[in-house]
């Protein structure tokens, strides 16, 4: 789903309708080779191929190429390939602008192993496009445009993606290969490695709620958990309602508290969940929380009490 270096070569070279036989003489490349590049690039929505002969090549007019024409033109010592291609590419996406997020943190959002991101970041940093403090790992103010790039591109595949689902789909969510989407049309539990999430899978976990006309998925996973569901809900919203029947689900099951504060920091829900979890242990909070006597009124409904010694336990 990232950007191979050929296919980066490729449309850095298509900066206007150019014809493939002209585009192969630029590149130096067969027309076979060039053809298997250009229909990868079509399929990700960064060119348009028209006519067959001649076939004429077009930049796809999106965020995306726009950005690159932007840092082509504002940086043209700096060796794009070694930075906006493969899991750099992830890399990028995941960190933040002058803002350093711990290793762990910046692996969880950019879905690499650890052995891939070490190597990533140290080639990131030699040419001082990625930083690092005490605090973790962040993109220098110099190379924001490069971080610009990976989320819009992410953001167009996950937009393809979802468009598998359902055509009138839309991304709420656009993670490093992972996404959010909301649709009015029910799908299904499980569509491949499409899943409900968000309140609507809280039935699964003992609390069924009336569905408000809108679904969202998440791709990709074959199994959701009860921690990914809540902060899946939480990042959709933070109503009353949601508020009601996160804080209902959590006494009502156990839930491990490391992966939730882990998977909050990566969906960035980390004040919410904090909130959530003072609530639990006792300590009041104003509107929109809800009240004590209502979070009791539906636990006994669901579960018959409240459990009262499940925090942090794992589910």
């Amino acid at each position: 789903m990232t950007l191979t270096k050929a296919e980066l070569r490729v449309l850095l070279a298509v900066e206007e309708p150019i014809t493939m036989t002209e585009l192969a003489s630029k590149l130096g490349l067969s027309k076979g080779t060039l053809s298997a590049l250009l229909h990868s690039l079509e399929g990700k929505g960064l060119v348009e191929l028209e006519g067959k002969k001649p076939m004429v090549v077009k930049p796809a007019e999106n965020r995306v190429n726009h950005l690159l024409r932007s840092i082509k033109l504002g940086y043209p010592h700096v060796k794009m390939e070694d930075i906006l291609t493969g899991s750099r590419l992830k890399v990028l996406s995941a960190l933040e602008v002058e803002k350093p997020q711990p290793f762990w943190l910046v692996q969880l959002k950019a879905n690499v192993s650890r052995a891939t991101l070490h190597r990533v970041l140290n080639g990131l940093m030699e040419p001082l496009v990625v930083g690092r403090k005490k605090e973790g790992y962040f993109v220098s103010e110099r190379f924001a445009p490069f971080k610009a790039f990976a989320d819009e591109y992410f953001y167009l595949q996950n937009s393809i993606k979802a468009k598998e689902l359902d055509p009138n789909a839309s991304v709420v969510w656009s993670g490093v290969e992972e996404l959010i989407l909301a649709t009015s049309s029910f799908k299904g539990k499980s569509v491949g490695e499409f899943q409900l999430t968000g309140l609507a899978r809280f039935a699964d976990f003992g609390l069924p709620l009336i569905s408000s006309g809108v679904y969202h998925y998440y791709w990709p996973g074959q199994k959701l958990s009860l921690e990914e569901v809540i902060v899946h809900a939480l990042k959709l919203g933070r109503d009353t309602r949601g508020l009601l029947y996160s804080i209902v689900l959590l006494r009502g099951k156990g839930f491990d508290e490391r992966k939730l504060k882990r998977l909050a920091a990566k969906f960035d829900v980390s004040d919410i969940v904090g909130e959530l979890l003072e609530y639990l242990s006792g300590v009041d909070k104003p509107y929109p929380f809800p009240s004590r006597e209502e979070v009791e009124e539906l636990c006994r409904q669901y579960f018959g009490g409240s459990r009262d010694d499940n925090k942090g336990e794992a589910g």
